[in-house]
């Protein structure tokens, strides 16, 4: 490569460069959650012995009770959400009626849940518990 080569190349290098770092750059991350903490099933637990005064004590207020035609059911979820953008400008319109634009962006979205379902008479006759999954758990409690 000649001498001159390696100016012009050098001198492109220095224009790129001025154009990128005189572009706009933004970087936004979103951390939200939800509900209170939802801990794991305790081990004194059980089926047709715990009552639904153990569960509050345990859990505290529910996030959703929903009436089961009998049975009602006692659902705690907390929800996390991150997310992140980033975008890269480069303000060329004046040479080229065109300025370039990189975006990306990625997002999670978790859910910690626990389900209680109750007799009646406020027998404990179901519980299910979920940390981490991708769908809330009442949505797909049935399926």
């Amino acid at each position: 490569m000649g001498r001159r080569s390696k100016r012009h190349l050098g001198a492109a290098i220095l224009l790129v460069a001025s154009l990128i770092l005189g572009g706009c750059l933004s970087l936004r991350i979103d951390k939200v959650t939800d509900g209170a903490e939802v801990k794991p099933l305790p081990q004194e637990f059980a089926v047709g012995k715990t009552t639904l005064a153990d569960i509050l004590a345990s859990y505290g207020a529910p996030s959703e009770i929903v009436d089961m035609k009998g049975h009602f059911a006692l659902h705690y979820q907390r929800s996390f959400y991150r997310g992140g953008q980033l975008s890269l400008s480069v303000p060329m319109s004046d040479v080229l009626k065109a300025s370039p634009k990189l975006d990306a962006t990625g997002n999670l979205l978790r859910y910690d849940a626990a389900v209680f379902i109750l007799t009646p008479d406020g027998i404990l006759s179901e519980m299910t518990y979920e940390n981490g999954i991708a769908r809330p758990l009442w949505n797909t409690y049935w399926k």
